[in-house]
C-alpha cells in the first residue's frame, strides 16, 4: 500500500466493511435450484403454466443439470434437453416458480401440502410460503447477477413482514455478508446460531481486523518499499476506529548519487455508519520525521453494485515522486466519483479530482486534474472465469512552481494511460487465484505490458494471507515506464474461531 497510489486513485481509510473476495468462499448460501448456461448464451424462458420451455444457442453443461437435479430432487416430474433446448415439469402437486438473471435460471418449487398436516405448506400465520420461496428466489438471482443492491432491498422487506422465518433470516445476512456490511451478517449469524465455515468467518472478523504487510514498487530511477501494521476495531454497532504504522523506504538516482530517504508514518482512522449504505471515515496521519501533518475525509454512499464516493483530503504525508521523498512532502486532494453495474456482466467506474502536491514546510507546488475510469466486463462466470477490463488513468497539470534555478519544485507531467487486460480468475479449494494480462499505452509517450499474478486464501477461520506481483506500464507521478510491483500481508480477525 504505497501512499502514492492511496492518495492519488482511492484512498481507503480503516473500516470494517470487507468487500467481495475477502472471504474465499463467500456466497449466497441457500440451496436454491438454477439451471447456468455460459454467461455469454442466449437464453429465453417459455412459461407453458405447467412446465417451462427454455431455448438456448449454447448447450448447458451435464454438471449443471446434475447439481440441479441432485438440489430439486424430488420436486422435478420431467426434465428433457438437447443442445438447443430444455423442457422442465414439476412432479404432480408441486408448484414452481421460476426467475431469470442473465443466462441463469433461478428456480423454487414448492411441495403439495402433506394429507395429514395441510398447513405445513403456510407460515405460521396462515400466509402460502409460495410468496416466501418465489421471493428468495429472485433475491438469488438478484445476488449472483452481481446486483447486491437490490437484492439487499427485496430481501429487508421480505424480512419485515416475515421476522420469525430462518430461511428469511439466514438469507439476509447472507446478501448483508455478500454487500461487505461485515456487523450486520455477523449479529444475523449470530441470532441463528450458524456456524458453518462462511458464517464463522464473518462472525470472527466482525470485531475487527489487524494486519501486517509490505508493498514495494521498482522503476527505472526511482524504488519504494513500504512496510506496516494496522488494526481496525468495531467500537459498538456504528462505529469502528484505526490506526496503523508504517515504514516507508526510498531508493533515487541523483546526479550527485544514489540517494535513500526513508520516513515513519503514522495513521488513524474513525469510521462511522450513518445508515445501512452510507458510510462517513474520518482521516488523520503524521510523518515522524518531517513533520507534515494532515487529515480529511471520505463519504460512501450505495451498495457495491450503485455506488458514489466523494474524498476531501488536506496536507496527507506522501512521497509519489522523488522531490517529495527526499524533502518531505505531502499532497491534497478533492474529488468524487461512482461505481454501477450497467449489466448482469458488466461494470462502470468513474472518478475525477484536483491534486495539489507540495514539500514540508512550503505551500502547494503543483496542481492537477486526475481523471479515472474504466469498464469491466466477465464473459464467464464458471471455473475459470474470465473476464476483459479497459482502464483509463490520466493527471493534467494545471500549475507547477518554479524554484531559483527555474526548475519545478516537484517535477511532474501530463500522463493519460489506457489499459486493455484480459482476466482469469478461480478458486482451488481455498485458494483463491487471479491472473491479468495486458497492454498500458499513455497517450503523451510509451507503452508496454502491464500484467499481475493474485493469490489469497483464508487459513482455519481467523487467518488470511494475500500476495501479488508483476509488471505495469502505467506512468505515475515519479514513476514513468515499465516497473515491477509486489504486494504481501496477512491479516486475523480479532474475534473467536468458534
Amino acid at each position: 500500500m504505497i501512499a502514492m497510489f492511496l492518495m492519488l486513485a482511492d484512498v481507503t481509510p480503516p473500516s470494517l466493511t470487507v468487500g467481495p473476495g475477502v472471504f474465499a468462499d463467500e456466497r449466497v448460501t441457500a440451496p436454491v435450484p438454477r439451471l447456468a448456461w455460459p454467461d455469454a448464451a442466449q437464453v429465453r424462458v417459455e412459461d407453458a403454466g405447467d412446465e417451462l420451455i427454455v431455448r438456448f444457442d449454447q448447450p448447458i453443461a451435464p454438471d449443471r443439470i446434475a447439481a440441479f437435479r441432485d438440489i430439486a430432487g424430488a420436486a422435478i416430474g420431467d426434465l428433457r434437453w438437447n443442445d438447443d433446448s430444455l423442457v422442465l415439469r414439476a412432479a404432480p402437486g408441486w408448484t414452481m416458480r421460476w426467475a431469470q438473471a442473465g443466462s441463469v435460471v433461478t428456480l423454487a418449487f414448492v411441495a403439495p401440502p402433506a394429507p395429514p398436516a395441510p398447513a405445513a405448506a403456510t407460515t405460521d400465520d396462515g400466509t402460502d410460503r409460495t410468496a416466501i420461496d418465489s421471493t428468495l428466489a429472485l433475491v438469488e438471482a438478484d445476488a449472483a447477477a452481481g446486483y447486491t443492491g437490490q437484492a439487499r432491498r427485496r430481501v429487508t422487506a421480505l424480512a419485515a413482514r416475515y421476522p420469525d422465518d430462518r430461511q428469511v433470516a439466514r438469507m439476509v445476512a447472507d446478501v448483508r455478508a455478500i454487500d461487505g456490511d461485515v456487523r450486520g451478517a455477523a449479529v444475523g449469524y449470530r441470532a441463528l446460531g450458524a456456524n458453518d465455515r462462511a458464517a464463522r468467518r464473518v462472525i470472527a472478523a466482525a470485531p475487527g481486523i489487524a494486519s501486517i504487510g509490505v508493498v514495494a514498487r521498482d522503476g527505472s530511477d526511482m524504488a519504494q518499499v513500504e512496510g506496516g501494521v494496522r488494526i481496525d476495531a468495531a467500537v459498538g454497532d456504528r462505529f469502528a476506529v484505526g490506526g496503523g504504522l508504517r515504514q516507508i523506504a526510498s531508493r533515487i538516482d541523483t546526479p550527485g548519487g544514489t540517494a535513500r530517504p526513508s520516513t515513519t508514518v503514522v495513521d488513524g482512522a474513525l469510521a462511522a455508519t450513518l445508515t445501512t449504505t452510507v458510510r462517513l471515515q474520518l482521516l488523520a496521519s503524521s510523518s515522524l520525521d518531517d513533520g507534515v501533518t494532515g487529515g480529511g475525509a471520505r463519504l460512501t454512499a450505495g451498495s457495491s453494485d450503485a455506488q458514489v464516493r466523494a474524498v476531501l483530503l488536506r496536507h496527507m504525508p506522501d512521497y509519489p515522486t522523488p522531490a517529495q521523498a527526499l524533502a518531505g512532502g505531502y499532497v491534497s486532494r478533492a474529488g468524487f466519483g461512482g461505481t454501477y453495474r450497467l449489466t448482469p456482466g458488466l461494470v462502470g467506474q468513474a472518478d475525477v479530482g484536483l491534486n495539489r502536491y507540495g514539500l514540508a514546510g512550503r505551500r502547494g507546488a503543483s496542481d492537477t486534474v486526475v481523471v479515472s475510469g474504466g469498464l469491466d466486463y466477465l464473459i464467464r462466470r464458471q471455473f475459470p472465469a474470465l473476464g476483459l477490463s479497459y482502464r483509463f488513468e490520466a493527471e493534467y497539470i494545471r500549475q507547477l512552481q518554479l524554484a531559483a534555478n527555474g526548475e519545478a519544485v516537484v517535477p511532474l507531467v501530463d500522463r493519460e494511460n489506457h489499459t486493455v487486460q484480459g482476466l482469469v480468475s478461480g478458486a482451488v479449494g481455498d485458494l483463491q487465484i487471479t491472473g491479468q494480462a495486458g497492454w498500458t499505452v499513455d497517450r503523451f509517450g510509451g507503452d508496454g505490458p502491464t500484467a499481475s499474478l493474485g493469490l489469497a486464501a483464508p487459513i482455519g477461520v481467523l487467518w488470511r494471507v494475500e500476495g501479488s506481483g508483476g509488471v505495469t506500464s502505467i506512468s505515475r507521478p515519479g514513476f514513468t515506464g515499465r516497473q515491477l510491483f509486489a504486494r504481501a500481508q496477512v491479516s486475523r480477525s480479532l474475534g473467536r474461531a468458534e
